[in-house]
């Protein structure tokens, strides 16, 4: 199940910050990890640059704990309490949390841009008691919805293509995370369409004597040319198929299909030019 995350240092229950919390709250270090995750998880969520209109009792009801606690947090430089301004903020958040609020600003800005130019594209009124515009929940639906312009979920996207990788003829990928490029080629129309059907053609690359990996599929442009039989004969020989005028492996529409053709175009160019 797909949600949103922040990374864990495994050392965290070591670090000096933290025995000293524990230390001076009395709490055990469970206690003290659970509380600080939740602060972290939050800000995570709901602050653009760690900085928060939060006062300390606001901080208590929202993420636990007690008002001593969050006073120990900041007197260990893990959190900043402005009391005259009413705010809290975590210190180091770009490094931190900066990755997190970079992928929900991105998404934003493409849903944005999808509105502007789809002026006439209206969102259905939701009917009583349906979620709330900033639910997860709803906002995943909404994302599934839009097939104009796809925006996969990357958790969801991931979790489905590994499987699919890893049940055909391809050099398993165990990680739970994706390799360098997954990101790149996601962002790109349409290719997890195409490369999902590629999958199913890696068999047939007599190209490469061992399994192709992961890492090497990612590369731009190489689902496409595993599904156009690029690499289909062995090193060597000339390939039984031209990519150049494969037929499209699935027919896409609107600008889905104008980004699936250029890509296609410029592919075809560099091979020609080899």
């Amino acid at each position: 199940m797909a949600g949103e995350w922040i990374a864990y240092d495994l050392a965290l229950p070591d670090k000096p910050e933290v025995q000293e919390l524990i230390d001076t709250t009395g709490l055990p270090v469970q206690d003290v990890v659970f509380n600080l995750l939740n602060l972290w998880g939050w800000a995570s969520m709901h602050c653009a640059d760690g900085t928060a209109r939060m006062t300390i009792t606001r901080l208590v009801r929202t993420c636990g704990a007690t008002e001593d606690f969050w006073n120990a947090v900041a007197s260990v430089g893990w959190l900043e309490i402005d009391q005259t301004a009413a705010t809290v903020a975590v210190p180091g958040w770009d490094r931190r949390f900066s990755q997190a609020a970079k992928s929900r600003a991105q998404h934003a800005d493409r849903s944005r841009d999808h509105e502007e130019r789809n002026p006439g594209r209206k969102r259905r009124p939701e009917p009583s008691g349906a979620d709330a515009p900033d639910d997860p929940a709803h906002e995943r639906r909404r994302g599934d919805e839009i097939r104009g312009e796809v925006h996969h979920h990357p958790r969801e996207a991931w979790e489905k293509f590994q499987r699919a990788w890893n049940a055909g003829k391809g050099r398993k990928w165990t990680p739970a995370t994706p390799p360098d490029g997954w990101e790149d080629r996601l962002a790109e129309p349409g290719w997890l369409e195409v490369a999902s059907e590629a999958i199913g053609r890696i068999g047939e690359c007599r190209y490469f004597k061992t399994p192709m990996t992961l890492i090497q599929f990612v590369k731009p442009g190489w689902a496409h040319k595993v599904l156009g039989g690029s690499f289909d004969s062995p090193r060597g020989e000339q390939s039984g198929r031209d990519f150049a005028n494969a037929p499209a492996p699935k027919p896409f529409t609107g600008e889905d299909a104008e980004a699936f053709e250029r890509t296609r175009r410029k592919l075809a160019a560099a091979k020609e030019g080899l």
